[in-house]
């Protein structure tokens, strides 16, 4: 009887728990490519908006922006790596578990023999930056992954202007790279003429036009009040 007990018990045991997937191992199948870093997933019957972690890709989809130079190339490489697939989707503490447009926040990975890292591998083949302004725990490896791409001219680093990059990009004590202008039409208009924060659209793309001018040491157009390296940021 005893034995029999503890029979059931394990075979119990065995069926609730050992093979009930956790969050971290649980795979779900992507709906849809937004942008290069940007995913839609069905999580268990609920269509999720997904930002991934680490990573910052040209814009492609936002209506205050143009297109921006290698996005839509960005925007196919992640079609290419997860569109209709199932992929595994982990969090980060550092970062809670959703930004404030209200998409969670997470690493994405395949379910493949190398548990491919797709965040590690847009930066790594060119098609991403690493995301500085709002620094994960991985940064340090995202560094080293755009490193290498840009040590080897992949992607968008010899497919754009160097000095017209990404537009959320700062010097940070884990990176030697600088802030990068942003890319609008792939040049930055830069004129003689004396300019304020009300003559632009985006904090970013006067961030391009006080890099463009001699910025940060430099700031002939006093867009910088704080003196912190960033231009008008007042403006979104």
């Amino acid at each position: 009887m005893r034995k029999s007990f503890l029979a059931s018990f394990f075979i119990f045991f065995f069926l609730t728990f050992a093979v009930m997937p956790t969050y971290a191992s649980a795979a779900f199948r992507v709906t849809k490519v937004i942008d290069g870093d940007t995913i839609a997933a069905d999580i268990r019957g609920k269509n999720e908006t997904i930002r991934l972690l680490g990573i910052d890709t040209p814009e492609t989809v936002d209506p205050r922006k143009t297109i921006q130079c290698f996005g839509q190339e960005a925007s196919n490489k992640m079609k290419e790596f997860v569109s209709g697939k199932l992929v595994i989707l982990v969090d980060d503490p550092t970062q809670g578990n959703r930004d404030k447009y209200g998409r969670l926040l997470r690493y994405v990975y395949l379910p493949d023999a190398k548990s491919t890292f797709i965040n590690g591998e847009m930066v790594k083949q060119g098609y991403a930056f690493s995301f500085r302004e709002y620094p994960t725990k991985m940064l340090d490896k995202f560094n080293s992954f755009e490193k290498y791409a840009r040590d080897h001219n992949l992607g968008l680093w010899s497919s754009c202007p160097v000095n017209t990059q990404s537009p959320k990009r700062e010097t940070t004590a884990t990176s030697s790279t600088t802030y990068k202008p942003s890319i609008v039409n792939n040049s930055v208009a830069v004129s003689g003429e004396d300019k304020d924060c009300s003559d632009f659209a985006t904090q970013a793309s006067a961030q391009a036009y006080f890099v463009a001018k001699g910025g940060p040491k430099l700031d002939p157009d006093k867009l910088d009040a704080d003196h912190d390296g960033k231009a008008c940021e007042s403006l979104r």
